[in-house]
């Protein structure tokens, strides 16, 4: 399968049938051919699923979820506990209750159920998606000082 996004033309990632299947509105599983489909990793792409060879295209509004870096203002940096960068913000930053990236897993339950495959839009772990956030905050603590 070519990995390209007939849109904007970039490299996407593979992903499986199930997470495609999972996140589609209902009307669409039904008319899926593949058994994995590229994901569009570009923010200013509207398209997030596509295969290419079966000529499928999903586009955001086709998602069950907002997928975390489509210009989303509120990303969500945990799918499997909906925890959002805001939350994660507010934790470390405005309720200064968290200073490890461990506490902020245990206090959200971000991680805990594993459902990747079918709840996150890339079919990934959101460990590194969620760090990345965690440090973002911290680096919101460290310009207010």
């Amino acid at each position: 399968m070519t990995n390209i996004c007939p849109m904007c033309k970039k490299e996407g990632d593979l992903v499986q049938r199930i997470t495609v299947e999972s996140l589609v509105n209902d009307h669409f599983k039904k008319h899926l051919k593949s058994f994995e489909y590229g994901l569009c990793k570009n923010p200013d792409c509207d398209i997030v699923y596509f295969n290419n060879e079966t000529s499928e295209i999903y586009f955001q509004r086709d998602i069950k979820v907002p997928v975390w870096y489509k210009n989303q203002e509120n990303p969500i940096v945990c799918y499997c506990a909906n925890v959002t960068l805001k939350d994660v913000i507010d934790l470390v930053v405005e309720k200064q209750k968290i200073k490890t990236f461990q506490e902020l897993v245990d206090l959200t339950g971000a991680m805990k159920s594993c459902r990747c495959k079918t709840q996150n839009p890339s079919g990934k772990c959101c460990k590194e998606v969620l760090e990345d956030a965690f440090n973002y905050a911290l680096s919101l603590i460290d310009t207010e000082i």
